[in-house]
């Protein structure tokens, strides 16, 4: 048994060793086998593998060979030729349509997340011939969305429309999809004064719309990167960017009537006009102000403005582009946040900010626009917002004069406003009380014009505001010492620095992004100072002041007193050729100066009292009169190559203002009828002069202006206002035989309703004093450093709202009295008004009666709840 086991085990051994080897050489032979295969098919296989490889590039990028022509926009225009579905990609793939009912049809992009870029498109809106001239084609600035073009592919749901272009559009979100060499771009769709939805695809291709100025005659074609810019546009009307399935969540408004076509994109079937309802979009509801209602205030010349006219043509035109109308008026909603930020480190003052910022944000509207902007107040003292520039037509509770159409509001507690967006031009926003603009309530408001005058000279704009800066708070610091024994002349806190936009000087950089014709809109928005605007080396081309249009004016500087506005474009191919490169290119960048009049800055204060008993460097620079902003041309932020004193060459063919007020500037539309005759008079007379106090007070006309309501403690017992008739004291000699306007002597004057008032202000202080009227444009007449402007300029007088007066000179204004209500008329240099420097206009009270109106309840409320606030504080 034994021998039989141990047998066994010698075999099982045996067999282990020799299996292995067995193994090992069988495959050992297919190795070699096939190595030789290999060997032997060596060129088929790499002849599989080229042949493989070149499959997938000729998938990939013989479609861009063969329509090379596609992957460029062709400026010459082409022709719609019907629904051809560009068939790339299933519409239930994950990047085509989603066709989920729950999610409508929208764009969807293959791989979520954000765009490459953000920004804006030009294109050319083809205006209707005008008694046979043709008219230049409006530029409309489009928003427009970049993405990566394999991030993007076209499902069954789009239309091609032009057959050299890869122009398409979704037909029921109505979006245009632009193909270029990388890139896929999309725009919104536009919506005309009909609410008649298009897509700006349809509009190319029918010739409405042209990528190019259509004057300019041109078969070549251009990657779509030439056109689009990344500089996002915002404002009201423009659709926001839907990020969750890519594109834009609505459609843009525009200014053109309608277009005037059929609406080919729209399918016969049911299904696909249930979602073509779906997408247009609804109106925004009637504004209740009546917009064909026409003023005082200047007009085109051509008879598209008349209600009559443009109803007319209208209703004959149908199926051409002829029909330019109105675009119909909306309401802009607007959300205000009043509170304390601290932007600056170095400094541990407060800064009054609407929205948490310094300056507020920009508000647009279009005009005839209604905006409602709520105004929460979250300080600890009551506040209040003027809407500067708007003529409230209907609404003088609504123009935030405190202690004049509204009382403040509380802390805590909020107010609407709510208000139609007249005139248009640049306007700004700030705060009315407490000299709370000076510590930051300030704010840009543009109203645009539905026809926008010299749109096609500029592709970019910029607005700045210009103030002055206080290390310290202004009423809670400054205006202690202000109105204090120890300074007996009265003389205004001096800034300790000027801010351009919130920023310091050489801190403020302006990259153009590629612009070369740019509009400045500029804005006083300092509490004192008054500058002089220039631009190295470039003329500056003024088209408005205030809210008027004015024919170019080409200057090489420009004054602009507190509160005023002026734009002006600038053209960089314009520019010294002392700047230029020495390739002939242009710099880098360019300084632009804002120098302060210094002529009031540099009297000794008494003893040197505080605050300036010593110099205080809380920021970069202490008071300079110089403030300089870096114009960086190639948008590098880089700071100019030559020294700022070095000499600046006055540009050619510009001149010098030789006064403030730029009554040579010349408007550009005459006004509806002749500027009427006056019927009335009133001699104002400004002087500075101690009063019972000992202190130094203002005075128009023998009276310092004073109200409990907006914290102005003058009197102890400020006037209520008018009585009766009988209380009226006429006052002043009459030198032109009109009628005179009546007061009661605390600083009221009775207008009767549409009067014609000649305002002659008579300025005896030292220094130019900016007077701002509220709710009315008038008429600049002449000044005592242009008295030949009343005779020169007769029946075409300059429209403004703030005048600056001359350092003892005059100045004289005309204005209808068209807009019942009670009108602050005021200098606009804080300190002044808080001295008294102000009347107001009680404007035909007996009109405003006979129309009905009253006191809303709202305004009511917030009185007692102010009543509250001063009891408890």
């Amino acid at each position: 048994m034994e021998n039989e086991i141990e047998n066994a085990e010698q075999q099982l051994n045996l067999l282990s060793t020799t299996m292995p080897r067995k193994r090992s050489k069988s495959k050992d032979q297919r190795s070699r086998a096939v190595s030789q295969v290999i060997i032997q098919h060596l060129w088929a296989v790499l002849l599989l593998f080229a042949v493989v490889a070149a499959g997938i590039v000729a998938i990939i990028y013989i479609p861009r060979l063969m329509n090379k022509n596609d992957e460029n926009i062709v400026l010459k225009q082409g022709t719609f030729f019907g629904r051809n579905p560009y068939q790339r990609g299933s519409s239930n793939d994950d990047y085509g349509l989603s066709r989920s009912r729950n999610k409508g049809r929208q764009l969807f992009l293959r791989r979520q997340g954000p765009p490459e870029a953000i920004g804006r498109v030009i294109l050319f809106f083809n205006q209707p011939a005008v008694n046979g001239n043709r008219r230049i084609p409006r530029r409309v600035h489009i928003p427009a969305i970049q993405y990566d073009r394999r991030r993007f592919s076209l499902g069954e749901d789009f239309t091609k429309y032009m057959l050299s272009t890869p122009i398409f559009a979704h037909r029921f979100t109505k979006e245009t999809i632009i193909y270029s060499s990388g890139s896929v771009y999309i725009l919104p769709s536009l919506i005309d004064a009909d609410e008649r939805q298009y897509s700006i695809a349809s509009l190319i291709a029918s010739g409405h719309i042209s990528l190019v100025d259509p004057r300019i005659r041109s078969s070549s074609s251009s990657d779509m990167t030439h056109y689009f810019r990344s500089t996002p546009i915002n404002g009201p009307g423009i659709p926001d960017m839907d990020r969750e399935t890519g594109g834009f969540s609505g459609s843009m408004h525009t200014n053109i009537g309608s277009f005037g076509t059929d609406d080919d994109e729209v399918d016969e079937d049911d299904d696909e006009e249930e979602y073509e309802n779906e997408y247009r979009k609804p109106s925004r509801g009637k504004n209740k102000y009546d917009p064909t209602r026409t003023r005082h205030t200047q007009s085109p010349k051509t008879s598209k403005t008349s209600t009559t006219s443009t109803t007319t043509m209208k209703s004959t035109t149908t199926s051409t582009n002829e029909a330019i109308s109105t675009r119909k008026p909306v309401h802009v909603h607007a959300t205000l946040i009043l509170d304390y930020i601290y932007p600056y480190p170095q400094s541990k003052k407060p800064v009054i900010s609407a929205n948490y910022s310094y300056p507020g944000p920009l508000i647009e509207a279009y005009e005839n626009d209604t905006l409602i902007i709520r105004v929460i107040n979250r300080l600890d003292v009551p506040s209040g917002i003027h809407w500067h520039g708007i003529l409230q037509f209907g609404t003088p509770d609504m123009d935030g004069a405190i202690g004049v159409t509204q009382c403040a509001i509380p802390p805590n507690h909020e107010m609407i406003y709510e208000f139609k967006a007249e005139p248009a031009g640049t306007l700004w926003y700030h705060g009315h009380l407490l000299e709370q603009y000076a510590d930051g309530l300030i704010g840009p408001l543009i109203i645009r014009r539905q026809d926008e005058y010299y749109s096609e000279l500029y592709d970019s704009e910029q607005t700045l505001l210009i103030s002055d800066w206080y290390n310290l708070r202004a009423h809670h610091d400054l205006m202690s010492w202000h109105s204090h024994r120890l300074n007996p002349f009265g003389l205004p806190p001096l800034p300790d620095a000027i801010v351009v936009n919130g920023k310091f000087t050489q801190s403020l950089f302006i990259p153009l992004s590629g612009s070369k014709h740019i509009r400045f809109r500029i804005v006083n928005s300092a509490i004192y100072s008054m500058f002089t605007l220039s631009i190295d080396g470039l003329p500056l081309h003024v088209i408005e002041v205030d809210s008027t249009i004015t024919e170019p004016y080409v200057v090489d500087s420009f004054a602009i007193n507190v509160a005023q506005r002026i734009s002006f474009y600038v053209d960089l191919t314009e520019l010294d050729s002392t700047y230029a490169l020495p390739n002939g290119s242009l710099p880098q960048s360019l300084f632009i100066r804002i120098k302060a009049v210094t002529s009031n800055f540099f009297e000794d204060i008494l003893n040197y009292i505080p605050p300036y008993e010593n110099q205080s460097y809380p920021y970069p620079t202490f008071y300079t009169p110089l403030y300089v902003a870096i114009l960086s041309i190639d948008s590098t932020n880089s700071t100019p190559s030559y020294a700022i004193s070095a000499a600046t060459p006055i540009p050619a063919k510009t001149v010098t203002p030789f006064e403030t007020n730029l009554l040579d500037a010349r408007p550009l539309t005459q006004t509806e009828t002749t500027i009427p005759n006056a019927t009335h008079y009133l001699n104002v007379r400004v002087k500075f002069d101690f009063g019972t106090d000992g202190l130094v007070h203002a005075f128009i006309n023998n009276v310092t202006y004073s109200s409990d309501a907006n914290y102005m403690h003058m009197r102890d017992d400020p006037a209520i206002g008018f009585t009766s008739d009988l209380n009226f004291i006429t006052f002043l000699e009459n030198e032109n035989s009109l009628s005179i306007i009546q007061s009661d002597q605390n600083g009221h004057y009775l207008v009767p309703y549409n009067a014609v008032l000649d305002v002659l202000i008579n300025n005896t202080a030292v220094g130019e004093h900016p007077f701002h009227l509220h709710g009315f444009t008038f008429w600049v007449i002449a000044t005592s450093d242009y008295p030949d402007a009343e005779t020169l300029y007769a029946g075409n007088y300059l429209q403004r709202d703030t005048i600056s007066v001359p350092s003892g000179g005059w100045a004289k204004i005309r204005f209808l009295a068209d807009n019942p209500g009670a009108w602050f008329f005021h200098c606009h240099i804080d300190w002044h008004m808080a001295d008294g420097l102000a009347l107001v206009f009680i404007v035909a009270p007996e009109q405003m009666v006979a129309n009905g109106y009253q006191i809303p309840e709202s305004g009511l409320k917030l009185c007692k709840a102010l009543q509250r606030f001063n009891k408890t504080y």
